[in-house]
């Protein structure tokens, strides 16, 4: 695990409630299960006095540059695409997803059922022991530490006694671990209090039916987000393609195509079916 920021002095600042604690985590994932090509990100972890808060270290990047006033720079790309918000000691999830211009809200229910063991390791200056689980359709390792008294942990992983520091599935799609923690005063971000303002509850089953009607037909509905209501208009994909009536067919066919390879979600079991 490297440039992990702890000392005696920071663990003991844990104890204080009334500020935010950012913890930043190096996630690998698998987005085709079939394939051995990784993918690599940092999300952050902000657990808030009222609220803890899971999602792509991209929003704050995106809002640092809007907050100083600084130019996106043409091209780039940013994983804006989900946040996951509960409150502390609560079982209960928001799942909030981007559907181009719709905000899905999903709400759930989840813990784990965790099998502590008395194997224990040091790195850093942390103290860690194993624990396991079977969750989502998989079978995950975590290593915890008691030295960051809280019970949380990335994605909707949470309840052991302490901190989650490095977590990882049998199949090795998915690997987390905590590169970095900070502590903020006031933490603000436009785009994630715009995303829970504005976002539409769903039930499981419209969730399901929403990602199945996007999947249907992709062109259609990004040109409907973009507001071009005519056949021959044409817009331009998050990558730079141009869509326009020449090529449209083509172009869905390959979103769809990209729907059905990237779909190795961290709950496999509630993975979609889209249909060839």
């Amino acid at each position: 695990m490297t440039n992990i920021l702890l000392s005696a002095l920071l663990v003991v600042g844990f104890t204080a409630k009334a500020q935010t604690h950012r913890f930043i985590y190096d996630v690998e994932y698998r987005k085709d299960s079939t394939q051995n090509v990784m993918t690599k990100e940092n999300y952050h972890l902000d657990i808030e006095p009222k609220i803890v808060k899971y999602y792509p270290r991209d929003f704050f990047v995106g809002d640092s540059l809007v907050t100083r006033n600084l130019s996106i720079t043409n091209g780039s790309k940013f994983n804006t695409s989900h946040i996951i918000t509960h409150k502390q000691d609560s079982t209960g999830y928001e799942y909030y997803d981007v559907l181009e211009n719709v905000i899905l809200k999903l709400s759930s229910d989840d813990s784990q059922s965790w099998k502590l063991s008395d194997e224990k390791k040091k790195v850093k200056d942390l103290n860690l022991q194993k624990a396991t689980t079977n969750w989502g359709g998989r079978k995950w390792t975590a290593w915890f530490t008691s030295d960051i008294p809280f019970q949380e942990g990335p994605y909707k992983f949470h309840g052991l006694p302490g901190l989650i520091v490095e977590l990882s599935d049998d199949k090795k799609d998915y690997k987390f671990e905590l590169v970095k923690t900070q502590k903020i005063l006031n933490p603000t971000n436009m785009y994630i209090d715009y995303m829970v303002e504005n976002s539409v509850s769903v039930s499981h089953e419209k969730y399901k039916d929403s990602k199945l009607k996007y999947y249907d037909s992709p062109i259609n509905y990004l040109r409907n987000a973009t507001q071009q209501t005519r056949s021959n208009d044409e817009f331009y994909l998050n990558d730079g393609t141009k869509v326009g009536q020449s090529n449209s067919r083509e172009v869905n066919e390959r979103l769809k195509e990209n729907i059905r390879k990237y779909n190795n979600p961290i709950e496999l079991d509630k993975a979609i079916k889209y249909p060839l």
